[in-house]
């Protein structure tokens, strides 16, 4: 090779190696240079996430003791509320006891008894045979106990297993409250049980009926009865 044509190609050479290299050298100017972070920035890093991680366990704790209150809140109107329940039974039941004691009205279906005194009388026999006597209100006051009756009352006078129940002539007196006839015992309880167990073959009816006593049964779908007299004072 002539030293001209050397020359030639070691100059495209050269230029070529100039050419690279200051396109490297530009290329690393032009890269993103690397943060470096001094101690006390380190420090200041680690103190915020410690300070971001230890908030995150705080919210975590206060969540578990919201659920807790709400869970134990929860329990709290759970027991209120039984003992609501609890308290409207026993003033149910508390009212049912003192209508059954008389201490308070009373209302319901059942049945009313009339007893009357014989419309005729023989002049042949004494008039004392055909009156209504203590023990013929006896006699339906048992029947309508025994056949389940709640409550009974004489001419609207409560009656309870502590009355008591004399005769004077044509005259009832009823814990010291007079009653002439017509007489009417009223009883809540099932009307058709209560019925039926006076109508029975040979019963109560039929007994009234053989002592010259006029009875007259009627069911009806609702009696009211007042609270027992007091006997104080």
């Amino acid at each position: 090779m002539k030293p001209k044509g050397r020359s030639v190609i070691l100059s495209l050479v050269l230029l070529v190696s100039g050419f690279l290299i200051s396109f490297s050298y530009q290329q690393t100017k032009s890269e993103p240079e690397m943060v470096q972070l001094n101690d006390s920035q380190w420090e200041k890093e680690y103190f915020y996430q410690q300070q971001l991680l230890d908030m995150e366990e705080r919210n975590k704790q206060l969540r578990d003791e919201l659920k807790s209150k709400r869970e134990e809140i929860q329990g709290y109107e759970n027991e209120w509320a039984d003992r609501e329940q609890v308290v409207v039974d026993f003033v149910e039941r508390k009212k049912k006891l003192q209508m059954l004691a008389g201490e308070i009205p009373i209302q319901g279906e059942g049945v009313q008894v009339t007893l009357s005194d014989a419309a005729y009388i023989p002049e042949e026999d004494q008039a004392n045979q055909y009156i209504v006597h203590e023990s013929h209100i006896h006699k339906v006051l048992n029947e309508l106990l025994s056949a389940g009756a709640k409550a009974v009352a004489i001419n609207g006078q409560r009656y309870m297993k502590d009355s008591y129940i004399a005769c004077t002539g044509p005259v009832i007196t009823v814990d010291g409250v007079q009653h002439p006839a017509p007489f009417v015992i009223s009883a809540i309880g099932d009307s058709d049980v209560l019925s039926s167990s006076l109508k029975l073959t040979r019963g109560v009816l039929d007994q009234l009926g053989n002592e010259n006593v006029e009875v007259e049964i009627t069911e009806e779908q609702r009696i009211e009865m007042d609270a027992r007299l007091s006997t104080e004072g």
